[in-house]
C-alpha cells in the first residue's frame, strides 16, 4: 500500500522545486508516475512505439554482444521489457522509485533484470556493460554536469562496448529547460560508430552509437 505521507512529501518538494527552479527533477517524476502511471504515453503513443522498434532493430545490428545492457532512464519499463530477453544481464536505472516499480511490473520481474534508483551523474553500478542505452534522457542533465556524466558513462562501458543515444533533433524544443548539446559533448569523449536519422513529422530524432576513441 502506498504511503500517503510519501506522496504528500513528493508533492511538496515538487512545488518547492518548481517555485525556486532548483533543477531537481526527482520529486516531479515521483509525483507524475505516482499520479498518472505512464505519464509520457510510452505504452500507447505510436511515435514512441515506432522509435522503440527502430532502436531495437539498430541495437541488434550494432551491439558487440548480448551479454549485458544498462538502461539510463528506464521510466515505466516499456523498453526494459523489450531488451530483457535480448541480454543475459540488464540493469535499469531511473531517478524515481515509482518508475522502477512500474518497470519491474512491465518486465514481469524478470530474474535477469535489476534496478537502481539514481541520476546519471551519481550512478555507480559497480560493473560494466556492452551496451548502454540513453534514450532521450541526457537532455535532463544540466550542461555544467555534462563532463561528469560522460565520465560516468565511460566508467560503465565495457571494452568494445557501445553507448546508444536516442535524441530529438528539434534543438529549440524545450530550450532552455533541456540541454541539447550532447552531440558535441559526447564527441569530446567518444566517437560515432553508427548514426541513423529519422525525419519524423512530429519530432525528428536520431539514433547514434558511440564508442571509445581509438588510442593514438
Amino acid at each position: 500500500m502506498r504511503n500517503p505521507l510519501t506522496s504528500a512529501w513528493h508533492n511538496l518538494r515538487y512545488a518547492i522545486d518548481r517555485t525556486f527552479k532548483t533543477g531537481n527533477r526527482r520529486h516531479e517524476f515521483e509525483h507524475k508516475y505516482r499520479k498518472h502511471g505512464d505519464y509520457f504515453g510510452y505504452r500507447t503513443n505510436p511515435y514512441e512505439t515506432l522509435k522503440y522498434a527502430r532502436t531495437m532493430e539498430l541495437m541488434r545490428a550494432w551491439r558487440p554482444s548480448n551479454d549485458s545492457a544498462l538502461e539510463i532512464g528506464c521510466s515505466v519499463g516499456v523498453f526494459t521489457a523489450m531488451i530483457a530477453p535480448e541480454f543475459a544481464r540488464v540493469v535499469a536505472v531511473d531517478i524515481a522509485s515509482e518508475a522502477l516499480g512500474l518497470a519491474a511490473k512491465a518486465t514481469g520481474h524478470a530474474p535477469n533484470v535489476s534496478y537502481i534508483q539514481s541520476d546519471l551523474v551519481s550512478l555507480n553500478a559497480g560493473q560494466t556493460f556492452e551496451v548502454i542505452f540513453c534514450a532521450e534522457v541526457l537532455m535532463y542533465v544540466p550542461e555544467k554536469q555534462a563532463p561528469e556524466a560522460c565520465q560516468v558513462l565511460d566508467r560503465h562501458l565495457a571494452p568494445g562496448g557501445l553507448i546508444i543515444e536516442v535524441t530529438q533533433q528539434d534543438r529549440e524544443a524545450g530550450a532552455p529547460k533541456f540541454f541539447h548539446g550532447w552531440d558535441k559533448v559526447l564527441g569530446k569523449y567518444f566517437e560515432v560508430a553508427h548514426r541513423e536519422k529519422f525525419d519524423d513529422p512530429d519530432r525528428p530524432y536520431e539514433i547514434v552509437a558511440y564508442r571509445r576513441k581509438a588510442a593514438k
